[in-house]
C-alpha cells in the first residue's frame, strides 16, 4: 500500500494539478459554478410545484404557473446562461474586453439557435437555448473568445481616434470580429441548415453514453475520490463532468413538467446523495469514530466532524483522520462512491429506486434528504439514501477497526510513557 501512494504521489499528483490549472477547464468550471444559483432556484420552483403531500400540494396548486414561469426563465435558459458566463470568465482569463466577449458570444449563441422550418422560414428553437443546447453555448463562447484574440493580435481592427471614450473605442475594435463571426454562423444556419446542436450531440456521444451508464458514473465517482485522496479538490474531475450532469438533470426536469418520463440517473442531486458526508462517502466513517472507537483521538474527531458531515462537510476527517495519503483508507476511500454509484444508477434504471426529476439542491443538504427531495418524496429513493450511508459503514467498518486500534495502542503506550516519567 505504501507503494502505490508513492507512485500516486510521484506520478498522480503532477498530472491532476496539471488538469486543475488547465485554464478552459477552469474556465469551464467557472462557469457552470456560476449559473449553479439560478438552476436550483428553477429545481426549487418544480419542487414546490410539485410537492410529494397532497393536501400541500393541493393549497400551492394555484401557484404552479408562478414556479413553471420561474423554471422556464432560469434552467429553461441554461444554455444562454452558459453562452454568457463562459465568455465573462473567459475574458477574465484572457484579459479581454468583459461586455464585448459577452455580448458577442450570446449573440452567437442565439443566432445558432434559429432553424430552418417546413414552411421555408427560420424561426428560434426555444428550446435551444435551454438544456439542448447547453454543450453548444461552451463551445461558441470559447470560439467567440479566441477569434477576439486572434484579430487583436493580429490587429484586424477599427481604430478610433484618442479622445474618444473607452467604451466606443472597445465596441470599435470588436467589431470586425463580431461582424465575421455573425457573417460565418449566419451562412452555416440560413445556406446550409447547420444545426450545431445535433452536431455536437453526435461528437459527444461517446462521453455521454459513458457517464449515463453504470461503470462509467462508478469511475467519475472514484476519479473524484482518487484526486481527493491526493489532497486536491474533486473539482478537478467534476468540472469535466458537470456540463454533462447539468444537460442531464435539466431534462429531466423538463420531462417531469411536461408529464413525461424522466430519463437520466446521472445527475448533480443524485451526486450528492451518493456523497453522504463528503467526497469519499465518508459519513460512516465518521459514525464509526463517534460510536465505536476505543481511541480518544479517533473519538473526539469523529464527534466534532459529526455535524459538518451531516452537512457533507469532510475537511476535518480527511485531513484530521488523516486519509489523504493513508495507504489503509485508500481501498475504502476510492471503492465506496464507486459502489454506491453503480448501485444508484442501476437501481434507478430498473425502477428499484425513483428517478430523481429535481435536479439541483444545495450540496450541503444532508443525504438523506436530497434522496427526499429530488424525487418528490418517493420512498424508495429516501430508503435508500438512508442505506447509503449503513453501507458506507460497512465498507469503512474493517479498515477503521485497524487503524483504531493502532492509534488505540499508540495512545496506551504514550500513556504508560507518561506515567513511567
Amino acid at each position: 500500500m505504501n507503494a502505490s501512494t508513492t507512485f500516486l504521489e510521484k506520478h498522480m499528483m503532477p498530472l491532476v494539478v496539471r488538469v486543475g490549472s488547465n485554464r478552459p477547464l477552469t474556465i469551464i468550471r467557472n462557469a457552470m459554478c456560476a449559473c449553479m444559483a439560478l438552476l436550483i432556484i428553477g429545481s426549487c420552483s418544480i419542487l414546490l410545484s410539485n410537492l410529494p403531500w397532497a393536501p400541500l400540494a393541493n393549497i400551492m396548486q394555484p401557484a404552479a404557473p408562478l414556479f413553471n414561469t420561474i423554471f422556464n426563465v432560469t434552467t429553461g435558459i441554461m444554455g444562454l446562461l452558459t453562452a454568457a458566463s463562459v465568455a465573462y470568465y473567459g475574458a477574465q482569463e484572457y484579459r479581454q474586453d468583459v461586455f464585448v466577449s459577452i455580448a458577442t458570444s450570446v449573440s452567437l449563441f442565439t443566432l445558432s439557435q434559429y432553424q430552418f422550418t417546413a414552411g421555408g422560414g427560420y424561426q428560434l428553437n426555444v428550446e435551444g437555448l435551454g438544456t439542448s443546447g447547453l454543450i453548444s453555448a461552451i463551445l461558441i463562447g470559447f470560439i467567440t473568445l479566441k477569434t477576439l484574440a486572434l484579430f487583436k493580435a493580429k490587429k484586424i481592427t477599427i481604430r478610433m481616434p484618442k479622445g474618444v471614450p473607452d467604451a466606443v473605442s472597445e465596441s470599435f475594435t470588436s467589431l470586425l470580429p463580431a461582424l465575421f463571426l455573425l457573417i460565418i454562423f449566419s451562412i452555416l444556419v440560413v445556406v446550409f441548415h447547420f444545426n450545431i446542436n445535433v452536431v455536437i450531440a453526435r461528437i459527444m456521444s461517446p462521453v455521454t453514453y459513458v457517464l449515463n451508464s453504470a461503470p462509467g458514473y462508478a469511475l467519475y465517482h472514484m476519479l473524484c475520490a482518487l484526486v481527493f485522496f491526493c489532497g486536491i479538490n474533486s473539482q478537478v474531475v467534476i468540472g469535466v463532468a458537470m456540463p454533462f450532469l447539468m444537460q442531464n438533470g435539466a431534462m429531466n426536469e423538463k420531462a417531469f413538467q411536461a408529464g413525461e418520463q424522466v430519463m437520466f440517473a446521472a445527475t448533480n442531486a443524485t451526486d450528492a446523495m451518493i456523497w453522504a458526508g463528503g467526497t469519499g462517502a465518508t459519513l460512516g466513517l465518521v459514525i464509526l469514530m463517534s460510536l465505536k472507537a476505543k481511541s480518544q483521538y479517533f473519538k473526539k474527531l469523529g464527534r466534532m466532524s459529526l455535524a459538518p458531515g451531516v452537512f457533507n462537510i469532510n475537511e476535518p476527517l480527511i485531513f484530521g483522520t488523516p486519509v489523504c495519503f493513508n495507504p489503509l483508507f485508500i481501498m475504502p476511500f476510492i471503492l465506496t462512491p464507486g459502489l454506491l454509484a453503480a448501485a444508484t444508477y442501476l437501481m434507478m434504471q430498473y425502477g428499484i429506486i425513483a428517478m430523481p426529476h429535481v435536479a439541483n439542491l444545495p450540496w450541503t443538504t444532508p443525504s438523506f434528504l436530497i434522496g427526499f427531495l429530488m424525487t418528490g418524496g418517493s420512498l424508495s429513493t429516501t430508503l435508500w439514501s438512508f442505506m447509503i450511508t449503513i453501507i458506507s459503514m460497512l465498507i469503512y467498518f474493517p479498515f477503521f477497526c485497524i487503524a483504531d486500534k493502532q492509534l488505540y495502542e499508540k495512545e496506551l503506550q504514550e500513556a504508560q510513557t507518561q506515567e513511567m516519567a
